[in-house]
C-alpha cells in the first residue's frame, strides 16, 4: 500500500533468524500481445479468482522456480486472491508447508465460493477478523486462524496539538475501498447545517473521478478539504489534527485507516460489521448502524460535546493499537504459526 502501511509490512517486523525471499509482480505491467493472451488463458484455467490474472500466472511461476532453487521451509501467499492459483491445484507442488492470507471480506467469497475450493491444498488459512476465520472454518474445519493485520505504531502515533487550541472540531476519513459514501455525503451535508464548528479532511482520489458519484455534491463544500496523492507524512499530519476518524463502511475485513487512527489516538466512528468487531470496542469507538447518517451526527455531536469522553477514547485507542495490533506482535504471533507447521 505504501512504506509504512499494507499488509507487506508484516515481513519487516519478523525475528532476525527468519529469512525471507519476496516474489511480487506490478499488476500494471503491459505483455506482448500474443503472451499476454498466452498468460490470461492459462490465468483462467487456475480457476483462482477474479483478481487472479497474467500477472498473477507470471509471479507464481517464479515462486515455483525459487522454490525449486531454494527448498523454503514455508511458503506464505500474503495475498491469496490475486496469487494462490495453480498451487491450490496441483498436488504437493511444494515440498513445505503453504500458509495463504485472505483479504477479501465474507460477503465477497459468499458469491464467489467456488473459488475457495483451492484452499483444501493450504495447511493453514490466515484471516484478518474472527468473522473470517469462522466462515472459512465452516468450508474446511480447523484450517483459519485469525491473526489480525498490523499498523506501524511507531510511525503512527499521536501528535502534540494542544486541545485547548483547536478552532474547529476535525474529521478524517480516508481510502476509496468499501467505503459507504452515500451515507457519508448525506451526514455531511446534515452536519454542514449545525452549528458545530466543524471540518472534514476527505483522503480520496482527484475531484475530478466523483464527478457523478455521491462525492460530487459534497466535494466543494467549505467544511469540506479534499486531499489527494498525499505522502505518508501528509497523512500522518492529517490524522494528529484530527478529532476523530469517521469512517461508514460497505463492508469489510481489515482497514488501514481504522488501524492509522487507532495508533494516532483517535475515536473512531465506524459502521457495526461483524469483521470490525476484531479492530473495534466501545472503548475506543462508536459503532454505528449500516447506512445510517443520523447515527453518526448523533456520534460526532457526542464526541463534540463530551471532550472528557473524546480524550479517555482516544487513549483507549492508542493502547489498543500499541497491545494488540503493532507489527511486532502480528509478526510474532505468524512467525509462531509457521514455525509450528514445521
Amino acid at each position: 500500500m505504501s512504506a509504512v502501511s499494507g499488509y507487506d509490512a508484516l515481513y519487516s517486523h519478523f525475528p532476525q533468524d527468519i529469512e525471507v525471499n519476496s516474489i511480487y509482480c506490478d499488476f500494471k505491467k503491459m505483455y506482448p500481445r500474443g503472451i499476454g493472451r498466452i498468460l490470461q488463458n492459462t490465468a483462467k484455467l487456475a480457476s483462482a479468482s477474479g483478481f487472479y490474472n497474467a500477472q498473477s500466472v507470471e509471479a507464481e511461476a517464479r515462486l515455483m522456480v525459487q522454490t525449486i532453487k531454494k527448498s523454503p521451509d514455508i511458503v506464505h501467499y500474503s495475498y491469496g486472491e490475486p496469487y494462490f492459483g495453480f498451487a491450490g491445484l496441483l498436488k504437493n507442488i511444494f515440498r513445505g508447508p503453504v500458509v495463504v492470507t485472505n483479504h477479501q471480506p465474507v460477503s465477497w467469497w459468499q458469491q464467489h465460493e467456488r473459488f475457495s475450493t483451492k484452499y483444501r491444498k493450504a495447511d493453514r488459512v490466515i484471516c484478518l477478523t474472527e468473522f473470517d476465520r469462522d466462515y472459512f472454518n465452516t468450508l474446511f474445519p480447523k484450517k483459519a486462524i485469525c491473526i489480525p493485520h498490523g499498523v506501524d505504531v511507531d510511525f503512527f502515533k499521536p501528535g502534540s496539538i494542544d486541545e485547548n487550541e483547536r478552532r474547529t472540531f476535525n474529521a478524517v476519513f480516508v481510502g476509496r475501498y468499501l467505503r459507504d459514501t452515500g451515507t457519508l455525503v448525506k451526514m455531511i451535508k446534515k452536519m454542514s447545517q449545525s452549528e458545530i464548528n466543524i471540518r472534514f479532511d476527505i483522503v480520496y482520489s482527484d475531484k475530478s473521478e466523483v464527478t457523478g458519484t455521491p462525492l460530487n455534491d459534497i466535494k466543494d463544500l467549505a467544511v469540506v478539504n479534499w486531499h489527494t496523492d498525499i505522502s505518508e507524512a501528509e497523512l500522518l499530519l492529517l490524522y494528529q489534527a484530527a478529532d476523530c476518524c469517521v469512517i461508514p463502511l460497505l463492508d469489510c475485513t481489515a482497514n488501514n485507516a481504522i488501524l492509522e487512527s487507532l495508533a494516532c489516538g483517535l475515536p473512531v466512528i465506524a459502521t457495526d460489521l461483524p469483521s470490525v468487531r476484531t479492530y473495534l470496542d466501545k472503548s475506543a469507538a462508536i459503532l454505528t448502524r449500516k447506512g445510517n447518517p443520523d447515527d453518526l451526527c448523533q456520534a460526532i455531536e457526542l464526541l463534540y460535546t463530551d471532550k472528557k469522553l473524546r480524550i479517555d477514547m482516544g487513549v483507549h485507542a492508542r493502547q489498543m493499537a500499541a497491545e494488540k495490533f503493532d507489527w511486532n506482535v502480528i509478526a510474532a504471533q505468524t512467525a509462531q504459526l509457521f514455525l509450528n507447521l514445521l
